[in-house]
């Protein structure tokens, strides 16, 4: 796991740059363009929009979840115990915030592709999403600093 580590962790990291942009432009760029264009450009630019986040966001958090387990696997483990280190307890906290985000993604895609419903999350899952990936960010920070 050592030789490929670095290359995991480039792959997580350009995951979480698509994944948090994303979502960084819907909730904090998008709705201006409402105000300042109008109901109508806006309508047309949130489908084209949405139409390729669907196909890419997925595929993002797929990769986070692999590549995030497999770099979890090296710091929590059997051999190195659970809540021994503060990165550790740092670590599971990061991982619980991530599982929030998720299950929010599953219950989303699970309202559009098969059950095809609009989601009981899709207000929220953006907002709290951000919000939770800056605490995820924050905390992969410190994790190694505490």
């Amino acid at each position: 796991m050592q030789a490929i580590y670095p290359f995991i962790l480039i792959i997580h990291l350009f995951c979480a740059i698509i994944f948090l942009g994303y979502l960084f432009f819907d909730v904090v760029i998008f709705p201006n363009i409402k105000r300042i264009f109008g109901e109508e450009v806006s309508s047309k630019a949130s489908k084209a929009i949405s139409a390729r986040g669907v196909k890419i966001m997925p595929l993002c958090v797929l990769g986070l979840l692999i590549t995030g387990g497999m770099m979890l696997s090296n710091y929590i483990n059997t051999n190195s115990g659970w809540f021994d280190t503060n990165l550790q307890k740092l670590l599971l906290i990061k991982v619980f915030l991530a599982l929030v985000i998720i299950l929010m993604v599953a219950i989303s895609l699970t309202y559009a592709f098969i059950l095809k419903k609009p989601s009981p999350v899709r207000k929220i899952i953006h907002p709290v999403a951000i919000v939770l990936g800056f605490f995820i960010v924050i905390l992969a920070k410190l994790m190694f600093f505490v």
